[in-house]
């Protein structure tokens, strides 16, 4: 895991965009130009052609071609500036392709949603491999800490005190995995985060598109500068309060300490009210009524009083004449309690008009990583299953992150 002193110390370089050297001639750069492969002279020969697919069908290209004495190949630069790919595809053709992959299985994306929405005609192989060449793409862009769009100062949520207040939120989410030849594989781990600014309540107006996501099978500690990048890109250095909220995972806690020292780290109530209905369910067996009165009671006094005052009580119970299973569970609870109680200050939370669920960033794993990811019969290999969920972090992030990936070449 990253130190605090190499997170603080980093600043997001904006996404540089390609030079367009040679559009205005027809990719025509001179007599020659500088190889980019070995940097020695590369001389023109000819113009030579390509068919390339569009929109609005395919087209034929004629662009000059130059040749290095030095390394013995050639060079097209004018495909470089149009960002054609090796299938031959427009930015434009490849942005919509990759869009239907992001958001519908390959095969129904080939067979039915392009054909629909615009006439291409493209193997299922094809979108496959132009979504997880995109989606490669989006991931060594946030490798090299580059961002997307403008820094501009989001419009931050306001709590009880009137302070500014931002939310960041992690969790994490398992996708099978199919092995070489279609053999079993492990499955991996997901993680997905969430930075916004939830209205304060709900007849408060927001930007409906205050949001950003990151997602993907990298280890956790990967993740920090990456969201960093994110934060400080929409103003959250700026803010007067942060909140982290999660529930409870391993590792989550130590992660916002070292990413987020500011923020106040909370632990989802509903988490935690999860342990008392498990202690509940087998102190009281089939006493239903008792069981539930007891569970009302804890979790009110939770909400009103904090952990500390559930920790107290669960520690006031005696449990030396019951059976080793509830034993076992009043251990665990009690353990639990003990280990995030100064997460557990609800009533102060509360009072400020914070969050305490981390409802948002578990509704974002189903959104960006179930829904595409996990339908029945899915198995993914690592990359392309990374591939994806960049891309769908990127597409249901505010709209003008995808604008910016896609901005970079004039067709």
């Amino acid at each position: 895991m990253k130190s605090a002193t190499e997170f603080i110390a980093w600043e997001p370089r904006p996404f540089k965009q390609p030079p367009t050297s040679g559009k205005k001639r027809g990719g025509y750069e001179g007599a020659s130009l500088i190889c980019p492969r070995c940097a020695e002279d590369a001389r023109f020969i000819n113009r030579r052609e390509k068919s390339v697919q569009t929109l609005m069908g395919p087209i034929e290209l004629r662009r000059p071609y130059y040749h290095c004495a030095g390394c013995h190949r050639g060079t097209v630069p004018w495909d470089r500036t149009l960002g054609l790919n090796e299938r031959r595809f427009t930015r434009a053709a490849q942005e919509l392709v990759a869009l239907v992959g992001t958001l519908v299985s390959f095969p129904k994306g080939s067979d039915e949603t392009l054909r629909k929405l615009s006439g291409l005609r493209v193997s299922e192989s094809t979108v496959q491999r132009t979504t997880e060449d995109a989606g490669a793409r989006l991931r060594r862009l946030w490798e090299d800490r580059q961002t997307l769009g403008t820094s501009e100062s989001w419009d931050w949520q306001r709590d009880a005190q009137g302070r500014t207040c931002g939310y960041v939120s992690v969790d994490a989410i398992g996708v099978h995995q199919q092995g070489p030849g279609g053999c079993k594989a492990e499955g991996r781990m997901a993680y997905v985060a969430k930075l916004y600014s939830p209205p304060l309540d709900e007849q408060t107006a927001r930007p409906p598109d205050q949001v950003r996501y990151l997602a993907g099978l990298h280890p956790l500690d990967s993740l920090g500068l990456r969201l960093r990048g994110q934060a400080a890109q929409v103003g959250w250095d700026e803010t007067e309060q942060q909140i982290a909220l999660s529930d409870g995972g391993a590792g989550l806690e130590d992660f916002f300490r070292v990413n987020f020292p500011r923020a106040v780290c909370i632990i989802d109530f509903w988490h935690v009210k999860e342990y008392l209905v498990e202690l509940a369910s087998v102190w009281f067996g089939a006493d239903e009524t008792a069981r539930k009165k007891w569970l009302d009671e804890q979790c009110h006094r939770l909400k009103h009083e904090g952990g500390t005052a559930v920790l107290a009580e669960l520690e006031s119970l005696d449990v030396r004449r019951r059976s080793a299973a509830v034993r076992e569970a009043h251990r665990v609870t009690t353990q639990y309690f003990r280990n995030h109680v100064h997460r557990m200050d609800y009533p102060t939370y509360r009072k400020a008009g914070w969050q305490i669920g981390s409802g948002p960033v578990e509704a974002a794993c189903k959104t960006v990583v179930a829904e595409r990811l996990k339908c029945s019969g899915m198995r993914w290999g690592v990359d392309g299953a990374d591939s994806v969920c960049h891309l769908r972090a990127l597409w249901l992030s505010e709209p003008d992150q995808w604008a910016a990936f896609w901005r970079d070449h004039p067709n």
